[in-house]
């Protein structure tokens, strides 16, 4: 790889591996929001039916794993060497 210092042969890589998995984490967990949600509000319309509190928990679980990649992505933005997955992707492999 020539004019590509040693040390940041993997950057561009690293970049699509922060990103890509945390923002699909994100837009997924946000669509399963919705269903969740839309679930409890068809459920409970004319008679409560069983089980939506298990909705209830998907949506808090939902809402749970959007937290945990917004973090993981805002944590690895400044410093993507810590991320353990990618680390990997920064040294050189021959």
């Amino acid at each position: 790889m020539r004019g590509i210092s040693a040390g940041r042969s993997g950057w561009p890589h690293l970049a699509w591996a922060m990103w890509l998995p945390c923002v699909f984490a994100i837009v997924v967990a946000g669509l399963f929001i919705l269903v969740d949600l839309g679930g409890l509000i068809m459920g409970s319309w004319d008679t409560p039916v069983a089980g939506l509190g298990w909705l209830k928990a998907g949506a808090i679980g939902q809402f749970g794993l959007a937290i945990v990649a917004a973090a993981v992505l805002i944590a690895g933005v400044p410093r993507p060497g810590w991320f353990l997955l990618t680390r990997a992707l920064v040294q050189d492999h021959p």
